[in-house]
C-alpha cells in the first residue's frame, strides 16, 4: 500500500484535494483508519467527487488520515 498523507490536528483542520479524475476522497481519524485497513466499516468526512478542487474540514484532535481512490492527486492540508 502507498503512503497514507496524515496530519496532526489542534482541534480543526482542513485539506484541499486537486484530484485529475473524479474520485472518492475521505478524511478519518486514526481509529477509523484502523477499520479501513482491515477491511471493516469506517467513518469519515467526504464522499464520491466528480469537480476538483476539493475541501474537506474536520474537528477533532489528533491524527487525520487522507484516502484518495480512484485518481492522482495533489493535496494540502491547512
Amino acid at each position: 500500500m502507498a503512503q497514507i498523507p496524515y496530519a496532526e490536528s489542534n482541534g480543526s483542520l482542513s485539506v484541499e484535494v486537486v484530484l485529475k479524475h473524479a474520485a472518492d476522497v475521505f478524511l478519518v481519524d486514526s481509529n477509523n483508519f484502523q477499520k479501513y485497513k482491515s477491511g471493516h466499516q469506517f467513518t469519515y468526512y467526504g464522499g464520491h467527487y466528480t469537480h476538483t478542487p476539493v475541501h474537506i474540514s474536520v474537528s477533532g484532535i489528533g491524527r487525520w488520515y487522507l484516502i484518495v481512490r480512484g485518481s492522482d492527486y495533489q493535496y494540502r492540508f491547512y
